[in-house]
């Protein structure tokens, strides 16, 4: 063996071993949270739908009442109904979720599990429990699997005719074979798996270290009418949509302590991010408005940056890209786990005696 691929090969062997954990339990989470709105809506919402006639000024007019249901629950954060989700949620300070009918703006009661197992979830694929350590620890392991997946692809191509598909199919597996499964699952998993891994470590880089590009400046639009009562909810969300008529609102925040504005967030048509990128301040005081750029009018590296999430997620996107997400978290753990053994039974800690695990 050349001394530059057995060094490659120890070093993708023990930083493997180094990114190991967090792999599992990211893969293994985000496995779940691909499919939390259905989830949602098939225990949670009773297959709830969003009327045909269901439109900006049904929201308008019900936003009021939805914001003072927040402000008196200590909800941070207000997110409009839309068709993937037909519901009013509001969420606190500590990230739990309430949601409402929007037609009776009643809380929904069944299986409210789901939603704590899902903030659960949900909190340990974006910081293993561990707030701004565990975000660290995951910007670490999503650089690493990025270097382990360039180096696993480097080792495997001298030995890319020993390629069999029977080494994809996760069961029956032989111990003595499972560095071949290891490494053919591996690169047909390439693909989705750089997906995944570099929009993830872009994601955590942009939250820990520093955004990718500057942010560009907002417009500022002053109000001509005076107000002399602060403008309620609904009040606000006209004048922010009479800047975007052709979007749908989706999170509201409300006047808080020293951010005293409502902000409003928009998803244009045809955009990907389910959230939307686009987004109008309103002064509740003044009337005055700051709006940023609109998403569909930024220059491309903008554009490519605002598409990193739904591309990690898969929200936004069809229902095959969602299928090869799942499959992506799948294959990053099966990998993950056939390393591990692997390693095992190099060390002498597992003896395949053609042993087969069922």
């Amino acid at each position: 063996m050349k001394p530059a691929v057995f060094r490659l090969r120890f070093w993708h062997r023990y930083l493997g071993l180094v990114a190991i954990l967090p792999l599992l339990l990211v893969s293994l989470s985000g496995m779940l949270l691909v499919y939390k709105k259905p989830l949602i809506q098939l225990l949670v919402t009773q297959q709830a739908e969003l009327p045909k006639e269901y439109s900006l000024a049904h929201i308008a007019k019900q936003l009021d009442d939805i914001a003072q249901l927040a402000q008196t629950q200590g909800a941070v954060r207000i997110k409009a109904p839309n068709r993937q989700e037909p519901y009013w949620t509001i969420t606190d300070s500590e990230q739990s979720h309430q949601l409402f009918a929007i037609d009776t703006l009643a809380p929904y009661q069944t299986n409210l599990w789901l939603l704590k197992t899902l903030e659960f979830v949900h909190h340990l694929h974006t910081e293993l429990l561990l707030n701004k350590t565990g975000q660290t620890i995951l910007l670490i392991s999503a650089i690493l699997s990025l270097l382990l997946l360039i180096a696993g692809i480097w080792l495997w191509w001298p030995g890319r005719r020993g390629f069999r598909w029977r080494f994809i199919k996760p069961w029956p597996i032989k111990l003595k074979m499972v560095l071949q499964f290891h490494r053919h699952s591996g690169i047909v998993a390439a693909p989705i798996l750089a997906i995944i891994l570099l929009t993830a470590t872009i994601m955590m880089w942009q939250k820990q270290i520093a955004p990718l590009l500057p942010t560009l400046p907002s417009h500022t639009i002053a109000q001509t009418e005076a107000s002399t009562q602060p403008l309620s909810a609904k009040q606000a969300m006209r004048l922010a949509q009479s800047q975007l008529p052709d979007s749908w609102p989706t999170y509201i925040r409300l006047p808080e302590g020293e951010n005293d504005t409502y902000r409003f967030r928009y998803r244009l048509p045809g955009e990907w991010h389910p959230n939307g990128r686009t987004s109008v301040n309103v002064d509740p005081h003044t009337g005055k408005m700051e709006l940023t750029q609109r998403a569909d009018q930024l220059p491309w590296q903008y554009q490519l940056i605002n598409q990193i999430y739904p591309l990690h997620s898969g929200y936004g996107i069809n229902g095959l890209y969602q299928l090869l997400i799942l499959l992506g978290g799948w294959s990053l753990a099966w990998i993950s786990l056939t390393g591990l053994l692997s390693y095992l039974k190099q060390e002498g800690w597992l003896t395949s005696n053609n042993r087969q695990l069922k």
